[in-house]
């Protein structure tokens, strides 16, 4: 079983884009229930993604396949889907990726940043730029900004 083991964090300041290359992403929701159900697209690439449910507040089972662009914004256009926009940009630093996630649409101005990480006790030494954790704060799951907006406006508990 694939394991997705990640923390979530704000983004104190955005300046730590300037100049850097990012890239564009779709990021579109078809289903939610014991398995959550994604397609992301992102350029000549596009992949399925199915979550499991969550284990702790930052891991849980993931698996991820290719498949066609083509099919992948079919699916993106289906009645009842609903979709976010970001770019991502990568920032190695203290020994770990950290992924800078600028959203767009109905999102914009809002950043995030996530670390994934080997095992759930591996140790991260956040750069200054690194803001409040968010981890496990369910108003800020993707899939939440998709369906309900910006983390304000998003229900605690769901």
């Amino acid at each position: 079983m694939a394991m997705e083991i990640e923390r979530k964090f704000k983004l104190k300041n955005s300046k730590i884009l300037d100049g850097l290359p990012g890239s564009y992403f779709l990021q579109a929701y078809l289903a939610k229930g014991s398995v959550l159900v994604r397609v992301r697209v992102a350029g000549e690439q596009a992949w399925l993604t199915l979550k499991g449910q969550a284990l702790s507040s930052m891991s849980r089972p993931e698996w991820e396949y290719d498949i066609p662009v083509s099919e992948a914004m079919e699916m993106a256009r289906q009645p009842g889907v609903y979709a976010l926009e970001k770019t991502r940009f990568f920032i190695a630093q203290n020994g770990h990726t950290f992924e800078v996630d600028r959203y767009h649409g109905s999102l914009d101005g809002l950043y995030s940043v996530e670390v994934e990480m080997d095992a759930e006790n591996t140790r991260v030494t956040l750069p200054d730029w690194v803001g409040d954790e968010v981890t496990g704060n369910k108003a800020w799951d993707n899939e939440s900004l998709a369906r309900l907006g910006w983390p304000d406006n998003a229900p605690a508990e769901r």
